[in-house]
């Protein structure tokens, strides 16, 4: 299972990824994107909202699409799940529910104040996932 967002370091997981199950018979790749809500305290409207989901969703399906198509050929089996949420929870919720190999992450390499005021999702799904985890720099 590969959490994916579109960056840099996730586009190396889905590499490894790769790397990782080329000629296992009977592999399969589940790549996961987070896609996050709407914040603030200015309500904009449920035609602002409908606009945002809707384009959030399509980018979403777009990083998975690529995601999917960095993988080696012949291509495994690959699900794609888009998920509405924090993306740590998401992860670690799919990871219980699908039961992976392994989980393979990337790391942004936020600064220490960054990663203590933001949080991290890779150190969320070390924390809370109780199976193997791959983080990729």
């Amino acid at each position: 299972m590969v959490a994916v967002d579109g960056s840099p370091p996730s586009a190396r997981a889905v590499d490894m990824a790769g790397r990782l199950i080329q000629g296992r018979d009977g592999a399969q790749v589940i790549l996961i994107h987070c896609v996050s809500g709407m914040s603030g305290d200015l309500f904009v409207g449920l035609d602002a909202v409908y606009r945002f989901m809707e384009e959030s969703e399509r980018l979403g399906r777009s990083i998975l699409d690529a995601a999917a198509r960095r993988l080696p050929e012949p291509r495994p089996p690959v699900l794609q799940l888009l998920h509405r949420g924090d993306p740590g929870r998401e992860i670690v919720a799919v990871a219980r529910e699908q039961r992976p190999d392994l989980l393979v992450v990337g790391r942004r390499g936020l600064g220490r104040l960054q990663a203590a005021l933001l949080g991290s999702v890779s150190s969320y799904v070390i924390e809370h996932w109780d199976g193997p985890v791959l983080v990729v720099q």
